[in-house]
């Protein structure tokens, strides 16, 4: 009797395991296929996940590849570091699975798509393989400001110095070397140099820089530490960001001015 129960038992386990889909579309619109389905825990947000994949237009042809990388490219999980459809399709997946993801255009690259690469209203598609998942860094945080003087601006800008730095300050058309970290309102971050990216290089620029940015490095000295608060005026306005900052967002930046490139 106990033999028998046994092989009922296994036999219903297979007949569930044969249920499970291995093709389906999400309420997105992501059409995913499962070849392996993997093993152990979901990834979570902050994990650093190590993938390997390759995007093909539908027609075929290839695109992008980590094949010629010495090792799989590994990526902040939950940080918008990939195509939305490709961070919704990797969410459940698990270490050693491998999926086929279809991306309609506005889970991939947008009406804009990615210039001299992807073609604007490009549905795409990819292999991915989890190779990995370790666990990230801790979260960055925006600095605390308890009991910190905030100065605001004539333009509104609100300044809060931890470190004012030393020597001059740079003018219109100087190259800065600065790190930073971008977050909303509500303390979500949004984008960051840390803790992987190098500090960023740039031009000082109207045209290329929101208002509230240029106006807080132009009054910040090397070595300076500064909290900004930017609101919708001086930043992206009622158009928004992206994907990263919705219309009418007030955002705060955490900013290090590290270098001012003569």
């Amino acid at each position: 009797m106990r033999n028998v129960l046994i092989i009922a038992l296994a036999l219903l386990a297979a007949s569930f395991g044969c249920d499970r889909p291995d093709k389906w579309t999400t309420d997105s619109g992501l059409q995913i296929t499962e070849t392996v389905e993997g093993e152990g825990e979901l990834p979570e947000k902050g994990d650093i996940l190590k993938l390997r994949y390759t995007g093909w237009y539908l027609d075929g042809e290839k695109f992008d590849s980590t094949d010629k990388l010495p090792e799989p490219a590994r990526v902040l999980f939950g940080r918008g570091d990939l195509l939305p459809g490709l961070e919704e399709g990797v969410a459940t997946m698990r270490k050693g699975g491998k999926r086929i993801l279809v991306l309609p255009p506005e889970l991939a690259f947008g009406k804009e798509g990615r210039p001299g690469v992807v073609p604007p209203d490009q549905w795409v598609k990819f292999e991915v393989e989890l190779v990995e998942i370790e666990p990230g860094p801790p979260p960055i945080v925006p600095w605390n400001d308890a009991g910190m003087e905030i100065v605001t601006s004539n333009s509104g800008l609100q300044i809060i110095d931890f470190t004012v730095g030393e020597g001059d300050y740079p003018k219109v058309g100087d190259t800065v070397v600065v790190s930073y970290s971008g977050f909303l309102a509500d303390g979500t971050l949004f984008d960051t140099t840390y803790p992987n990216r190098a500090p960023v290089e740039f031009l000082l620029d109207a045209e290329r820089l929101i208002p509230g940015w240029l106006e807080a490095l132009l009054t910040m000295r090397v070595g300076g530490q500064r909290k900004i608060i930017v609101p919708p005026f001086l930043a992206y306005g009622a158009k928004g960001y992206g994907r990263a900052v919705p219309p009418n967002a007030t955002l705060i930046y955490d900013i290090e001015l590290l270098e001012i490139v003569k």
